[in-house]
């Protein structure tokens, strides 16, 4: 909850919840439960002071939160990847909902890195961070070392499989809906051999979505052709090389992310290969670039900023609910028929 002094020593000009409270004619108890979204205030009683003290200029004093609360009104985002565009529309729709509450969303990266993550960790728990919000890496250990030092912080699981710290809420795309309608896809074209771009197991923190790949795999019969790398961009072109240059290479892909997708294209041209023709690709996340992409990149759509407003949602109540993100197919022209 909002508070903040009112000493007599303090001329400034900085309006107080004292100042909202007597423009609307309200008292200041009731300001604060408006402007935290308590109960015990009507929904118009509520956007009229929000709406007040927006025309006022007031923000809420962090350090008189900090001195009460023992904590800082400051959210932990630590991700795998910054450089993939899916992260930053994530933060994006975090900050919607941040903005409105004055909390601040430091973003960290870890850069696949285990040893990275655990230093970021520390460092947000030194900082007296009280949510967390983190797309781990691996088996995601460096949470314990999060719990014992932040033993009540609120932490929400990115693009995690749900049986990893089943009590924590997880908030990711629905994988099985995606790896299912990309493999259909594929399949309908008349694909036979396709391959599935993943993190190697050490690193796989959505192992689900593997699982489900191989169960599709054995549901038609097929074999399985899983693609293990390094999700760094060179790591990635260079094992697609490799690849497709062995005697009976796939003639399909599905990778993780639209992000990933780009370095299979670079692959395929080193080669002087063809996508849609020599081979089809899907990608995931319908990235803003992935339809200027020659050809158009085939995709698993998901509206991002929605997954960072529920993962907002989650930080701030005692929500522990998982959501998956609906997506849906949209197909372009880097999937055609198999040579």
């Amino acid at each position: 909850m909002i508070m903040e002094s009112d000493s007599s020593g303090d001329r400034t000009d900085r309006p107080t919840l004292q100042t909202i409270a007597g423009a609307a004619g309200v008292s200041t108890s009731l300001v604060s439960l408006a402007l935290n979204g308590k109960s015990g205030v009507s929904a118009a009683r509520r956007d009229e002071i929000r709406q007040l003290a927006e025309d006022l200029g007031y923000q809420p004093d962090p350090v008189a939160r900090e001195l009460r609360t023992g904590s800082v009104s400051m959210i932990g985002l630590l991700v795998r990847n910054v450089s993939n565009p899916f992260f930053n529309d994530l933060l994006a729709g975090m900050q919607q909902a941040a903005f409105e509450q004055g909390v601040t969303i430091v973003a960290m990266d870890s850069e696949y890195s285990e040893d990275r993550e655990r230093r970021h960790i520390r460092h947000l728990a030194a900082r007296r961070v009280d949510r967390l919000a983190i797309a781990p890496i691996g088996r995601a250990a460096s949470l314990e070392e999060w719990q014992r030092l932040r033993p009540d912080a609120r932490t929400v699981l990115i693009n995690a499989g749900p049986q990893m710290y089943p009590d924590l809420p997880h908030v990711a795309p629905d994988a099985q809906q995606a790896v299912g309608l990309a493999f259909d896809h594929l399949w309908q074209l008349g694909h036979r051999s396709i391959g599935f771009l993943s993190a190697p197991i050490s690193l796989m923190s959505d192992e689900d979505r593997y699982q489900h790949y191989l169960s599709l795999c054995d549901r038609r019969r097929i074999e399985p052709r899983p693609i293990f790398s390094d999700l760094q961009g060179e790591a990635i072109r260079n094992r697609i090389v490799t690849e497709l240059q062995e005697p009976d290479p796939p003639t399909a892909v599905i990778t993780n992310s639209d992000w990933s997708a780009h370095y299979v294209y670079l692959a395929v041209r080193d080669l002087g290969l063809r996508i849609g023709v020599d081979l089809s690709v899907v990608g995931h996340d319908d990235l803003d670039t992935s339809q200027l992409l020659e050809p158009a990149l085939s995709t698993l759509a998901v509206d991002r900023r929605e997954l960072g407003r529920q993962i907002f949602a989650r930080l701030g109540a005692a929500d522990d609910s998982a959501f998956a993100g609906p997506v849906w197919l949209i197909a372009r022209a880097s999937s055609g028929p198999p040579p």
